[in-house]
């Protein structure tokens, strides 16, 4: 292996092993940026008039379904004074053993539904981190395009104005010039506050006065699966959706078991006493429920049928909103690609045209302001060319965001 081979490899490697650090390192920043948005919006909530998280405490019983009581009766004949009945009972409602185990199923599914909760806020803020560094990025591209374009257009100017000046040239060329430069300037206005107000969110969000300065996700592959319906099937709004409507079936199939009626054990001690006889006992009672049948009313089956449909519904209308987003924004990859292909040859054209149109202006044969706007058009081709490559890395974000993956 010769010497330059060696050294071109090597190359190679150093570049990809720095390209992938630095992917890492701006999804670390990312990431870095959505958990400290979770922890300012947690931080707000709690200061907004809440109760802090250690004030609350709820808890649920293992194994009683209800708080226990005290029974105590007395008894006193009427024929006889001294004869009496005294009655003392602990009574305590005992879950049954399909109650039991259908509130470890709720349990384990509760906090499932929690967990999912927590990944909507985390895509939820994603999607407006996304927002913000995108719409600052692009105000950022298009300021750094005006810029390029309006020191083109200075220097054209003051050439022109020493032809101006000696003579050589009418004034209409300087005041064309001085035309264009206006209108960058007020399209400079207005991205100036397109950015600022990019940053404001930002900044409201994480509290950080600096926008990474890597962005870009592409690295970061759309899905694991080749299959769409299996991705969409992960998105934490959808996995919601189907928690929840499994918490409700659970629910109402415990319910019609008439699992929820406790056990009873009664705990009673008992004195009986007359002129003759002081008697104590001490005994244990259960009362099982017998379930036969569904101790579910009309009413109650009712209003679970109207809310398994609304579920049903909303987990189908979910589920197609998100296919219909992803399949929007593959479309429009493919257009950003299509104009990619199509501005490249616009832009050599419209290179062509202007040296072309150079030449015979210089000749009095084309007037100048049809070569200014030649001119002008090769700038702004080159612009939007830029801003494709932007457009498509910002698309690949909105779609890991359609996809329901966080920063």
């Amino acid at each position: 292996m010769s010497v330059s081979t060696s050294c071109i490899k090597l190359c190679l490697l150093a570049t990809l092993v720095s390209s992938s650090f630095l992917c890492h390192a701006a999804n670390s920043e990312l990431s870095q940026a959505l958990s400290t948005s979770q922890a300012r919006l947690h931080s707000l909530s709690q200061s907004g008039g809440q109760l802090p998280q250690s004030q609350i405490s709820l808890s649920s019983s293992a194994w009683l379904s209800g708080l226990p009581s005290i029974s105590l009766s007395h008894l006193g004949s009427l024929d006889n004074g001294n004869s009496y009945e005294q009655e003392l009972s602990l009574n305590l409602p005992i879950k049954s053993p399909a109650l039991h185990s259908s509130d470890k199923q709720i349990k384990q599914l509760t906090q499932s539904i929690q967990a999912q909760q927590v990944a909507l806020q985390g895509l939820y803020l994603s999607g407006l981190l996304r927002q913000s560094l995108w719409e600052h990025r692009l105000a950022a591209v298009k300021l750094a395009q005006l810029d390029r374009k309006s020191q083109l257009l200075d220097k054209l100017h003051s050439q022109q104005k020493q032809l101006t000046d000696a003579g050589e040239l009418p004034i209409a060329h300087i005041l064309l010039l001085e035309r264009e430069l206006v209108d960058i300037a007020l399209e400079r206005v207005d991205l100036n506050q397109q950015q600022a107000e990019a940053l404001a969110l930002y900044q409201q969000l994480t509290g950080q006065e600096q926008i990474p300065h890597d962005i870009t996700e592409t690295a970061r592959p759309l899905s694991a699966s080749s299959q769409p319906n299996d991705i969409l099937a992960q998105h934490p709004l959808w996995q919601l959706l189907r928690l929840q409507k499994q918490q409700q079936l659970l629910i109402i199939q415990s319910q019609q078991a008439g699992d929820k009626d406790p056990w009873t054990v009664s705990l009673t001690a008992k004195n009986t006493a007359d002129n003759q006889v002081d008697d104590q006992q001490l005994g244990i009672a259960v009362s099982v429920p017998l379930t036969l049948g569904s101790s579910l009313s009309q009413t109650e089956l009712s209003q679970w049928q109207q809310a398994n449909t609304e579920h049903t519904l909303n987990l189908d209308r979910t589920y197609i909103e998100l296919k219909t987003q992803l399949k929007k924004l593959e479309q429009q990859q493919q257009n950003l690609l299509d104009q990619q292909t199509l501005l490249t040859q616009a832009l050599h054209l419209s290179r062509t045209i202007t040296e072309e149109l150079a030449k015979v202006k210089n000749q009095n044969q084309v007037s100048y302001e049809v070569w200014l706007r030649r001119y002008m058009d090769a700038l702004d081709t080159e612009s939007r060319l830029a801003l494709n490559q932007v457009a498509q890395q910002q698309l690949h974000s909105q779609q890991l965001q359609a996809l329901g993956i966080s920063l």
